[in-house]
């Protein structure tokens, strides 16, 4: 008899335990839904309050900060092989001293690398890496337009 007193002790605190875990994980869960607006329990009084100029102002959390840091380290790399790739084939024009490469040429050799030129180009003339008129190159049409290195 004291061994089925014992057993339903042990019985009654494991099933206390787990009930006390899924309360808790209840309440945070609720917690969560009132800083979410796309939830139904969204509560304006509980959201998170940001200013401009703050740290972590528009900064991804969480997940989508590490999603961000991984493509942030991605760009890097593949604006590093670009940048390797056309100072590899560089011209320097006598008139000028601008040192280029023209499309065409790059985009032969690039596309064995990466199939992204066109935004990897994009995004070293946002960092002011490289420069090329107009907004967008296409195969064959631009093969003659020269990417002059801003370096």
């Amino acid at each position: 008899m004291l061994i089925m007193n014992s057993q339903s002790d042990v019985q009654a605190s494991t099933v206390t335990s787990l009930s006390e875990k899924w309360d808790q994980h209840t309440n945070d869960f609720v917690e969560r839904q009132k800083i979410n607006p796309f939830s139904g329990r969204y509560e304006v009084a509980n959201r998170p309050k940001w200013t401009k100029g703050e740290p972590g102002y528009a900064q991804p959390v969480g997940t989508a900060a590490a999603r961000a840091e991984k493509a942030r380290k991605y760009i890097d790399k593949e604006l590093d092989m670009l940048m390797f790739v056309v100072r590899s084939m560089v011209t320097t024009d006598e008139d000028t001293h601008d040192s280029y490469v023209l499309f065409g040429n790059l985009f032969e050799r690039y596309t064995k690398i990466s199939s992204n030129l066109v935004g990897i180009l994009i995004r070293a003339r946002r960092r002011n890496l490289v420069d090329f008129p107009g907004e967008m190159l296409w195969q064959r049409r631009d093969d003659n337009v020269p990417i002059i290195l801003c370096e």
